[in-house]
């Protein structure tokens, strides 16, 4: 049976931990290795049965799930460059003992804290000040700087926001002890919403992805659509986009995804005659779509769910055309951009067997339709990924015993709940910072008092609103996580697009695509900076060039808010008409953005083609005809001189 050997997941690990900017993990020997992984495994494994708890949202759960993250962050990332890197070292295990004191006492003595109202004794001041300090020191180990900064920045205001001049952000201020009661010694801060949403969420399908990886089902998502793509123009650049696609239903990173399908796709395209910064861009693009494409779409959609209380289920519904239609703008592009390089097929010696593809691992499916199903059913998402586990675990078991190798099993099972419990730890490590910056919000009243700011710089104006939201999680991102980014953003400017009559579901979106567009988009990309990592390219090149092919990401906002007919109660012929013209728009669109269409297409023409592009994407008929024939003059022209070099008789 296939499983991810050690090489390929130890690369993997690498391209990731460099792509995403953290620090060298340690490479742990002897006993600290085992002991590691068994936590990784057994923390897993816990989350998994967590299901089976009548409320997954007690204080046990949130506090027990931060104690082991923190616990694991601070064996695996070392707190400088020179501290040890096989074993941890005195500081760490200070680090961990007082993070089981801390996050224990919470455990232990929430009932207490309940009663007190927030209300905070000098022990909860003293374990509060550590376990603030503890999720800083986290963050920053396994991610950067920037969002505890935030995090303390948010402390501050709350503190002082007496002696800011009289304004919109200004407030009555609040005590020290108010502002650690609320941050620990309550579900506001720490262990808020947003701890219960890793919990009950997030972390069961980044441990459903790392066992579908670890028992092969990532390259049977590689091979189909390569098989399915092979034979047409730009194959190894559209697999790499179909790739990304399924693969991003398993995952729940757009860097992971990136180096997972990467790995493979982006030496297929190279073989084939794309320059190594596209096939970086146009995986990374691809990559980044997984990230909002349904089953999964990554925290943020659990956490919008949450906020918008309304079933995961609900929120899918809607994603799913879209997340299609972004495929579909980056299938055009890639298609446009072979015929402009003059690519053909991929050769027949690379190809695989579709049937031989589809005989191998079409097993591999039926976890995602228990998924699919229970999650249909109205069932909460914790539920559905649980059945898709188990189910999965059993159809493995299955396949291991009939091909009489039950003792291989275990131990790939073991690496696969070890590898879930890795790769949970920068999602997971955010959820304390995170939380102390969604419970200043909320205490200080800041999110409605941004409200108003963005009411009175847009003067109503939605577009400019909607510019401002791209602007802000565009500088979040340079330094964030694209989850946090969300949550930050969602909770300071979906109000204010609310007040400016924006449906909620539609301003969360907003938000949604936009934010994720920050691992396209220079200076700092980290999907395109993986991708020119596995193809050998210049960073900034590719990642140019990713922001050209996922163009149509920062576009999909603004269709949404001023297209109400896209997230529609029912279907009808309103509905099918505003897709397909919103289709339709892409083929124009992605044509002016590559500069080719039947052939190389002139500055004048590649504009008026996005121009049109861009009018059929927007509503009104009047729009919609003035961009269908424009986008028909031009292509009637292409063909015209196509057909008059065809029979100009050769000197």
């Amino acid at each position: 049976m296939p499983t991810s050997s050690g090489v390929r997941q130890s690369r993997f690990l690498q391209l990731l931990e460099e792509a995403e900017g953290t620090r060298a993990v340690r490479e742990f020997a002897g006993f600290w290795k085992h002991a590691y992984k068994l936590l990784a495994a057994t923390y897993s494994l816990l989350l998994i049965l967590a299901v089976l708890v009548d409320d997954v949202g007690t204080s046990t759960l949130r506090g027990g799930f931060l104690l082991a993250i923190l616990t694991l962050v601070f064996l695996r990332y070392p707190a400088t460059r020179n501290a040890p890197r096989d074993r941890p070292g005195a500081l760490d295990l200070v680090l961990i003992a007082l993070t089981v004191l801390a996050f224990g006492n919470f455990i232990v003595d929430y009932e207490n804290m309940a009663w007190r109202a927030g209300t905070a004794t000098t022990r909860d001041l003293v374990l509060g000040t550590i376990a603030i300090a503890l999720v800083m020191e986290a963050c920053r180990r396994a991610m950067s700087v920037v969002l505890p900064i935030l995090a303390l920045v948010m402390l501050v205001y709350a503190l002082l926001g007496q002696v800011l001049p009289t304004g919109v952000l200004a407030h009555q201020g609040f005590g020290y002890s108010q502002v650690i009661g609320d941050a620990y010694a309550s579900t506001n801060g720490i262990f808020g919403f947003v701890a219960y949403v890793f919990i009950a969420y997030v972390m069961l399908f980044i441990i459903m992805g790392a066992l579908f990886e670890q028992f092969g089902a990532g390259r049977f998502f590689i091979d189909l659509p390569v098989a399915l793509t092979a034979r047409y123009r730009g194959g190894p650049a559209k697999a790499a986009v179909v790739a990304s696609g399924m693969f991003g239903m398993i995952s729940g990173s757009a860097v992971a995804n990136t180096v997972a399908t990467g790995t493979f796709t982006i030496p297929l395209m190279k073989k084939t005659g794309y320059r190594p910064e596209v096939a970086g861009a146009v995986e990374a693009a691809a990559s980044t779509g997984g990230m909002f494409m349904p089953p999964v779409m990554g925290a943020g959609a659990f956490l919008m769910a949450e906020m918008l209380k309304v079933p995961y289920a609900y929120i899918v519904k809607i994603a799913f055309v879209p997340a299609i239609l972004y495929f579909f703008s980056v299938l055009v592009m890639v298609h446009f951009e072979a015929g402009r390089s003059g690519l053909g097929a991929m050769p027949k010696s690379l190809r695989p067997a579709i049937g031989a593809v589809v005989r191998g691992g079409w097993y591999y499916l039926l976890p995602l339709i228990v998924l699919f199903f229970t999650l249909f059913e109205g069932y909460t998402p914790s539920f559905a990924a649980f059945w898709a586990i188990v189910s999965f675990i059993a159809l493995m078991f299955t396949r291991f015993a009939m091909s009489g190798q039950v003792r291989r099993f275990f131990p790939a099972l073991y690496d696969g709940l070890a590898s879930g419990g890795e790769k949970s730890l920068i999602v997971g490590v955010t959820a304390g910072p995170v939380g102390i910056i969604v419970g200043i919000a909320l205490l200080t009243g800041l999110a409605f008092r941004f409200s108003e700011i963005v009411m009175a710089q847009t003067h109503g104006m939605v577009w400019l609103a909607l510019l401002l939201v791209m602007f802000a999680t565009f500088i979040l991102g340079m330094g964030i996580t694209v989850t946090a980014d969300y949550l930050i953003l969602a909770l300071l400017a979906v109000p204010a697009l609310g007040q400016l009559g924006v449906p909620l579901i539609a301003a969360h979106l907003v938000v949604f695509w936009f934010s994720q567009s920050s691992n396209v988009t220079p200076p700092v990309c980290m999907s395109a900076f993986a991708g020119a990592g596995i193809a050998g390219a210049q960073p900034y090149q590719t990642g140019f060039h990713a922001m050209k092919f996922s163009s149509f990401l920062y576009l999909m906002p603004f269709m949404f808010v001023y297209t109400p007919m896209l997230m529609p109660d029912g279907f009808n012929a309103d509905v099918a008409y505003t897709w397909a013209m919103l289709f339709l728009a892409a083929i124009p669109y992605g044509a002016g953005m590559i500069g080719f269409l039947i052939a190389r297409l002139s500055t004048w023409e590649r504009v008026v083609l996005v121009a049109a592009g861009c009018a059929m994407a927007f509503p009104g008929h009047l729009s919609d005809a003035v961009g269908a024939v424009v986008f028909l003059a031009v292509l009637g022209r292409q063909w015209a001189a196509r057909r008059r070099s065809q029979l100009r008789p050769a000197r």
